[in-house]
C-alpha cells in the first residue's frame, strides 16, 4: 500500500536538513577549537615520536657554536673556554621541573643535579640519553622515557639547563 505525500514526508525531509545543519555546526566549533589551540611543530613530532633531523644550517651553528636562539655558550670556572651546551636553558628548566624535580629536587630522593659542582655540571645528550631512553643508572619508575614523552630536543634542553645550574 503507497502512502500518500504529504506532510509526514515533508517531516522527515527537515529533520535531516536540522541534524545536518546540526553536523555542520559541531564541525565549524571543531574547526575553530582546534585552530586557536594550534599545536607546535615540537608538540606534533613529539606525539608523533619524530625526531627531526637538523638541518645543514642548525650543523654548522652547532660546530662554530653560534646556534641562533637555541645555543647558550657558558664559561667553566678557572678561565677555560666556553662550553657550548646545545639547547634552550628556559625550555629545559621547564622540562626539568615537570620530569626530574619530583625527584631531584630539594626534598627529593634522588641525588641533587642541580648544585653547582653536582653530576648536572657534566650533563649533556650523551649522557642523558642513555640515562633517560634506557634507564642506565637512572631509578625506574619513573624511566625510561620513549621519544613521545620527551622528545630529544626536550633532551638537550635539560641539559643546557643543568649545566646552566651546575656551573653557577
Amino acid at each position: 500500500m503507497l502512502r500518500p505525500v504529504g506532510r509526514g514526508s515533508q517531516g522527515g525531509m527537515t529533520s535531516v536538513r536540522q541534524r545536518f545543519s546540526l553536523l555542520l555546526t559541531i564541525a565549524a566549533v571543531v574547526l575553530i577549537a582546534t585552530a586557536c589551540g594550534r599545536a607546535t611543530d615540537e608538540q606534533i613530532n613529539q606525539a608523533l615520536g619524530i625526531t627531526p633531523t637538523p638541518t645543514a644550517a642548525a650543523i654548522l651553528a652547532a660546530a662554530s657554536g653560534t646556534a641562533t636562539g637555541a645555543g647558550t655558550a657558558q664559561t667553566s670556572a678557572g678561565g677555560a673556554p666556553p662550553v657550548v651546551a646545545l639547547g634552550d636553558v628556559t625550555k629545559g628548566k621547564r622540562q626539568f621541573n615537570t620530569w626530574c624535580a619530583g625527584c631531584h629536587g630539594p626534598a627529593g630522593p634522588g641525588p641533587d643535579i642541580q648544585s653547582p659542582g653536582s653530576a648536572g655540571s657534566l650533563a649533556s645528550v650523551e649522557t642523558l640519553t642513555p640515562l633517560l631512553r634506557e634507564g642506565k643508572g637512572h631509578a625506574t619508575p619513573p624511566g625510561p622515557f620513549k621519544p613521545t614523552e620527551i622528545s630529544n630536543s626536550q633532551i638537550a634542553d635539560i641539559a643546557a639547563y643543568l649545566r646552566s645550574e651546575a656551573a653557577s
